[in-house]
């Protein structure tokens, strides 16, 4: 894995923090953690592509 994406893992994901888990998956680390991790990178991406997109005044308009 390439440093610059372990950096931005480690500053927007970081390591297993049960508290963010679904209760569901409070027993099962791995699952909760993956799940956790997937919802920081979509909300991430989200962000970035509006950013992306409405830049400059660019309205979609």
């Amino acid at each position: 894995m390439s440093y610059i994406i372990e950096l931005l893992y480690h500053y927007w994901v970081g390591g297993p923090e049960p508290r963010r888990w679904p209760e569901h998956l409070k027993q099962n680390p791995v699952e909760g953690h993956g799940q956790y991790a997937f919802q920081a990178g979509l909300l991430l991406g989200l962000q970035l592509g509006a950013e992306a997109f409405f830049r400059g005044g660019n309205t979609g308009e």
